[in-house]
């Protein structure tokens, strides 16, 4: 069963508050009404992510039905990882509690606590068995400059841990902001994207133009949707 659901998830990575084009809060909530969940992980630099950088964040991950982490560089990799695992067993554990309440008008925590430890082992089953497309969206404005590094790391180590599941997954990278657009595609939706070699590829310069990055990262997403298995599923959160 949970081999034919998929999650769809955008990953932001940024430093701080956007600065250019629309409201990235808005933008977020459009991607979480579409079944995209947005997660983002907010970069400190000198013990603070700037002024409104970590309000923004938490109130994009809010709107996209994510998670938010404000942690330093050197925390980046560990952090990826665990977000992406975090959110893709959150989303089935939704769904299962709106299953749960059409069929028997109750949700996992109300059931008893035997039968409640044996769904939550299924959740953690079903969350390596799930289908995952993943955009990991990386804020390269000016002042990420002296991050890179760490997210050159991290986006190595989040392809060794993706590889270690069970499920199948697929991984797109972009980088806000590009020459003449918001964002730009490093890689296209791929099983083996080479994160290494792409994350060799990042630079940094200019503003941050959140809102319209995430715009052009679910305007990827949902072309791609027409080419999944008909059969799967994609769960709101």
């Amino acid at each position: 069963m949970w081999e034919k659901v998929t999650i769809n998830q955008i990953l932001l990575v940024t430093d701080g508050c956007s600065n250019i084009g629309g409201d990235p809060v808005q933008a977020a909530e459009t991607a979480r009404k579409a079944g995209i969940t947005v997660n983002v992980i907010g970069i400190i630099d000198a013990g603070a992510l700037g002024t409104g950088g970590e309000r923004e964040a938490t109130e994009i991950a809010s709107a996209g039905g994510g998670v938010c982490r404000i942690v330093e560089a050197k925390q980046l990799a560990q952090t990826m990882q665990m977000m992406t695992r975090h959110t893709m067993q959150l989303t089935i554990q939704q769904a299962v509690n709106r299953e749960l309440k059409t069929m028997i008008g109750r949700e996992l925590e109300d059931i008893h606590p035997f039968k409640r430890v044996e769904i939550a082992s299924m959740i953690d089953q079903a969350g390596e068995k799930a289908k995952l497309r993943l955009i990991l969206l990386v804020d390269v404005s000016a002042s990420m400059k002296d991050k890179l590094p760490q997210v050159r790391e991290a986006i190595r180590d989040l392809e060794i841990g993706l590889d270690a599941r069970m499920g199948e997954h697929q991984i797109a990278v972009m980088t806000y902001p590009a020459p003449g657009n918001p964002a730009r595609v490093l890689s296209h939706f791929t099983e083996k994207p080479g994160l290494a070699a792409i994350g060799s590829e990042l630079s940094a310069s200019g503003g941050t133009p959140t809102g319209p990055a995430l715009e052009q990262a679910i305007s990827l997403l949902l072309g791609e949707k027409g080419m999944q298995d008909g059969r799967a599923r994609s769960y709101v959160v």
